[in-house]
């Protein structure tokens, strides 16, 4: 697993996983990596490596995403990479405003979005797609938010969207030669749709997008 910050001797471990993509049954080559570490006073550090090096795109997206002791979500850094483009990028979520710096190649960009305490927020990879229950209290409700994302068709510039939760009931689901109990989470936005298959810890154990294209995890360490 590839890093932009480096997990410190300070740090403690609490759970770890790895998601296979595949198209129709088949791997793409693209797989996702995750660590979430607990640091001091209460915060959490969520670590994410979504590597489709080996895919036909040849994309990288590293996450560093830092949540606060009541489950926030309060900076994210991000890496995204391939032969052709660099951005480089750090949000700050603060209670009523989001931040955004990037740097795409050698072009420098600052925006920012006002936003409520309703306001949900998701980067793009199937686990911080999870974000979404993962840092909402229980029990999650069947109901529309307002939301922003980080855009990858704009360079990962801030996306306002509304995005509607559809939380089903409990079932078991088969993952990583063990019988998990789950429950799936529908999410749309816009024209676009995906399903979740979350574990007791709210943290997807496999994703469906309306393309078909499916992240099963093939690991899991919960420490």
């Amino acid at each position: 697993m590839r890093f932009i910050i480096h997990e410190q001797p300070f740090e403690k471990p609490l759970a770890a996983g790895l998601l296979r993509y595949e198209q129709d049954g088949r791997p793409t080559g693209t797989v996702e990596h995750w660590r979430l570490t607990e640091a001091a006073e209460g915060y959490r550090f969520f670590r994410v490596d979504l590597d489709a090096r080996d895919a036909a795109s040849g994309d990288s997206y590293l996450y560093h995403l830092v949540l606060s002791p009541d489950n926030r979500p309060e900076r994210l850094k991000f890496r995204f990479y391939n032969p052709r483009t660099m951005i480089s990028g750090d949000l700050l979520i603060e209670d009523s405003m989001m931040t955004l710096i990037r740097d795409i190649n050698d072009e420098h960009f600052e925006e920012s979005a006002e936003i409520d305490s309703q306001t949900l927020f998701w980067y793009p990879s199937a686990m911080g797609l999870g974000l979404l229950a993962y840092c909402h209290p229980d029990p999650l409700p069947a109901r529309t938010f307002p939301a922003v994302t980080l855009d990858k068709a704009a360079d990962f510039a801030l996306n306002r969207v509304n995005v509607t939760l559809q939380p089903g009931e409990q079932e078991t689901l088969a993952v990583a030669q063990q019988t998990v109990a789950v429950r799936p989470l529908s999410i749309r936005w816009q024209d676009q749709s995906r399903t979740l298959w979350l574990n007791p810890h709210k943290r997807p154990v496999k994703m469906v997008r309306d393309d078909g294209l499916t992240a099963v995890e093939m690991h899991h360490i919960h420490y």
